[in-house]
């Protein structure tokens, strides 16, 4: 069996500040593609997630913009949107990419949905804000008639936030797992999938809440066998607050990232949420985490950037990539 690289490719890397509207995230789609050829070109079995943040922002702030003629967007319904639009421009992405370079190898998305323990929904978890920011006097209103929980961001105003829970299963991992085996470039659990609850008699229900997609990649390249798991993030900054850097070389072993998990406190959720990921994957058999910004994406696979966390090799060495 072949082996496998599971890569997760922030949401913001395809929405970043550098133009958010449909063409420029083809274009973000495109230049991740043609970053990501080498690992479609070789022999390894390849599984891509994404993030949905900004892209589920902006289903949410166009529900409310309508929302005086048209029916309000459901938390799930918005993740599905997501993985389905943001699935499509990666899939004829990567397609498009191997075309150009005679690479002969099939894209399968698959839209996804994560199990959650919905007594979670009773429990003390953490809240994401999500969607648009609103007045004082419109949060009251959607507090009282929608049921909304609220939270205010100094200087922005308020938004509307959910839980963030942990995912218990992702349901069609079956499907991926057969699917990436057969050799096929799959995109799934866009988001971490969308969340959904299981009812007492065995039933299945969307949730209004989020899921983590670190934990979810872990998870999904746990279940593969992964011997790499790739992060892509838009930008530096954040990690560059906490110390670390992803866009020149550098190398953690699993028990100075443990020391670090054990004795920092991370101003970034975002950054805290990757090397809890990275840790648990190493953990549990995976060789390596490498970490990087799309800019700096192919110096990655040459070692020559990026954050590497467990094998000090780099991606192209240790992954026996051909070409250079």
């Amino acid at each position: 069996m072949a082996d496998t690289i599971v890569v997760l490719v922030n949401g913001e890397v395809l929405a970043d500040g550098g133009g958010s509207a449909i063409p420029d995230q083809r274009r973000s789609a495109m230049n991740l593609a043609e970053s990501l050829l080498p690992l479609f070109a070789s022999k390894l079995n390849v599984a891509v997630l994404h993030g949905n943040k900004p892209q589920v922002g902006f289903v949410l702030f166009r529900s409310e913009v309508a929302s005086h003629i048209l029916h309000p967007i459901p938390l799930d319904v918005c993740g599905a949107d997501t993985q389905g639009a943001t699935g499509y421009m990666l899939s004829q992405a990567f397609m498009n990419a191997m075309k150009k370079e005679d690479v002969h190898r099939k894209v399968m998305c698959v839209l996804t949905q994560t199990r959650v323990d919905t007594s979670h929904l009773q429990s003390e978890y953490p809240v994401k804000a999500i969607g648009p920011w609103f007045d004082r006097d419109k949060a009251e209103q959607y507090r009282q008639s929608r049921g909304w929980t609220m939270v205010e961001e100094p200087g922005q105003g308020y938004r509307r936030a959910v839980p963030l829970l942990p995912a218990s299963e992702i349901l069609e991992i079956e499907g991926i797992k057969q699917l990436v085996a057969s050799g096929m470039v799959v995109i799934a659990a866009g988001g971490g999938g969308v969340p959904v609850g299981c009812n007492p008699d065995g039933t299945l229900s969307g949730l209004e809440a989020v899921i983590e997609t670190e934990h979810v990649a872990r998870m999904v390249a746990q279940e593969l066998e992964a011997r790499v798991l790739l992060m892509v993030i838009e930008k530096d900054s954040k990690f560059i607050l906490s110390r670390l850097s992803t866009e020149i070389a550098s190398h953690l072993t699993l028990e100075e990232l443990q020391l670090i998990l054990k004795n920092e406190t991370f101003s970034s959720s975002s950054v805290q949420a990757k090397l809890w990921a990275a840790a648990e994957f190493l953990q549990n058999g995976g060789e390596q985490v490498v970490i990087t910004t799309l800019r700096s994406l192919p110096a990655a696979l040459e070692g020559k950037s990026g954050l590497r966390i467990g094998s000090a090799a780099p991606l192209r060495e240790l992954l026996g990539l051909v070409g250079g």
